[in-house]
């Protein structure tokens, strides 16, 4: 018949029965030797854990503060924008003028009028990025 091993929680319970009584006993112990040599409270591990975890935190409260107050304020950002810039191209060949006007987003009325030439040929304009026309503006209809 096999043996029955003890469980870990029931071993881990057991000694902090053992444990808990001796606490007082303990550290009345360690605070009279503290008395006589007060040097050893920094040399307590606990007390010593203690301190730099509440100074660390203490540390990254400050940091985090410092960068909270450093960062503009994007809450009260202001107004969402309600236009946008739309490139055009005058498709008049005598004129070829390149503009830029400002307008509701989804604004869609094309042909606009030319700035140069006054025809109401100006059509929108996208920046090619493939083929023979890569990197130029050229008219979107």
């Amino acid at each position: 018949m096999p043996v029955e091993k003890e469980s870990k929680l029931s071993v881990w319970i057991a000694a902090l029965r053992e444990w808990v009584p001796t606490v007082r006993v303990r550290t009345v112990d360690w605070w009279m030797v503290v008395r006589e040599n007060p040097v050893l409270i920094w040399q307590t591990p606990a007390v010593r854990y203690t301190v730099i975890g509440i100074g660390g935190l203490i540390a990254v409260l400050v940091l985090r503060w410092f960068l909270l107050a450093m960062a503009p304020d994007s809450a009260g950002g202001g107004k969402p924008a309600r236009t946008a810039q739309f490139h055009v191209i005058c498709d008049d060949p005598d004129c070829g003028h390149h503009f830029a006007i400002t307008r509701e987003f989804k604004f869609k009325k094309f042909p606009v009028q030319c700035p140069k030439c006054n025809k109401k040929t100006g059509y929108r304009a996208v920046l090619s990025t493939s083929g023979p026309d890569k990197g130029q503006w050229v008219i979107r209809r």
